[in-house]
């Protein structure tokens, strides 16, 4: 009598991931692409992308098209979970922004504060900055309040005066993205005909009126056609100040 044979189906713990992916996702459509790569740098973070790259086995080129997926991008559900598994969160999470993030831990990063005269009203802007001291931080506050990862960018800054009040106190601590300076509604720091100010913008027909939170002041308006005298700094992220 033959000895009975029974074929026994293993699924590695990759394989499953993939099948994971497929039974969740029936097409890339359902993939957030737009945020995919922001979450992906979140997620690796502080890998560098091409150490990640090498770690997981995707070639650097692939890696990168994740990282800023190109238009009309059909991304492949393997690296996905691939990725997924290297960067230590959930699949739904990088795939749509649902799901487990990553765990971030409480090291406390330094970001430094600039003695540069940023006046909330006016003052000089010095572009040779002096760094006075670092002001600490940790990941967890970076990623869940600012929703960042890294501190490229950052510099805390000391406004002074009064015309942003309440929201501004003279003597306030500024965090200030350097790397977003897009002219659009929010509060910025900027120089304007030499003086740099903590002011909110709001963009109009007509231009950008700069206001302030202190009703004791006036609003501006900068037209269209002058719009290259403001030399944006960056955009206000978070203000420290005592109550």
């Amino acid at each position: 009598m033959c000895p009975l044979i029974t074929f026994v189906t293993i699924e590695l713990p990759f394989v499953s991931l993939v099948n994971r992916v497929r039974d969740r996702m029936d097409d890339d459509r359902l993939i957030d692409m737009e945020g995919f790569g922001q979450r992906l740098r979140d997620a690796i973070f502080p890998e560098k992308p091409t150490a990640f790259a090498n770690r997981i086995g995707v070639n650097q080129p692939t890696l990168f098209k994740y990282l800023k997926p190109p238009p009309n991008f059909s991304p492949s559900l393997e690296i996905i979970a691939r990725i997924a598994k290297g960067a230590g969160c959930s699949i739904d999470y990088l795939a749509t922004g649902r799901g487990d993030a990553p765990q971030v831990d409480d090291e406390v990063v330094k970001i430094p504060r600039y003695d540069v005269a940023l006046a909330a009203g006016a003052g000089s802007w010095n572009e040779r900055k002096r760094k006075l001291d670092d002001i600490p931080f940790t990941r967890a506050f970076l990623l869940n309040r600012l929703f960042r990862t890294s501190t490229k960018g950052l510099a805390v800054v000391t406004a002074k005066g009064d015309s942003m009040e309440r929201t501004i106190m003279d003597g306030a601590l500024v965090l200030i993205d350097e790397d977003d300076r897009s002219l659009v509604d929010g509060v910025m720091a900027f120089v304007l005909d030499g003086e740099a100010r903590i002011k909110r913008f709001r963009k109009t027909i007509h231009g950008v009126q700069i206001l302030s939170d202190n009703p004791a002041y006036p609003p501006e308006l900068v037209e269209n056609s002058d719009l290259d005298r403001i030399q944006v700094i960056g955009r206000a992220k978070w203000v420290g100040q005592l109550v």
